[in-house]
């Protein structure tokens, strides 16, 4: 069964979403994601936000962003060592996943990543990282 057939029928579930939010009333154990769109979004969420070593099964599983916290605040500078960590995550975990564009806007002590991402399976585009109040209609 394709990616596509799951992702047409209501009844086929393609995994759990994140974060996990136990509700037996609601989900049954964990909240499952019945869209392809939900899923990757999901998927790029939990790739990103986990450190590089902090699983203990797959050590090399993760995303460097965290190394860059203590970085000087400028979006010119950290744009590339942001955009190198997204993509060397997602080459070796979520080949399928392409990084579309970046955007690090400075919010004062606060710096924050706007992401868009593509895949292959299907033509929309997948904005997994973003901050409070964000205008996408341009972006």
């Amino acid at each position: 069964m394709s990616v596509r057939d799951i992702d047409l029928d209501p009844d086929k579930a393609f995994g759990i979403g994140f974060p996990l939010n136990y509700n037996r009333e609601t989900y049954g154990f964990f909240k499952t994601n019945y869209s392809y769109y939900e899923q990757i979004q999901d998927n790029i969420k939990n790739l990103l936000l986990t450190k590089v070593g902090e699983r203990p099964a797959i050590p090399e599983f993760g995303c460097r962003l965290s190394e860059i916290v203590f970085e000087q605040n400028e979006p010119s500078i950290l744009k590339p060592q942001v955009e190198e960590s997204i993509k060397e995550a997602l080459d070796l975990f979520l080949p399928f996943v392409s990084l579309v564009k970046t955007e690090l806007i400075e919010n004062g002590h606060t710096l924050n990543i706007l992401a868009k991402f593509s895949t292959e399976f299907n033509d929309e585009i997948i904005v997994s990282l973003d901050m409070p109040g964000a205008d996408f209609s341009e972006y």
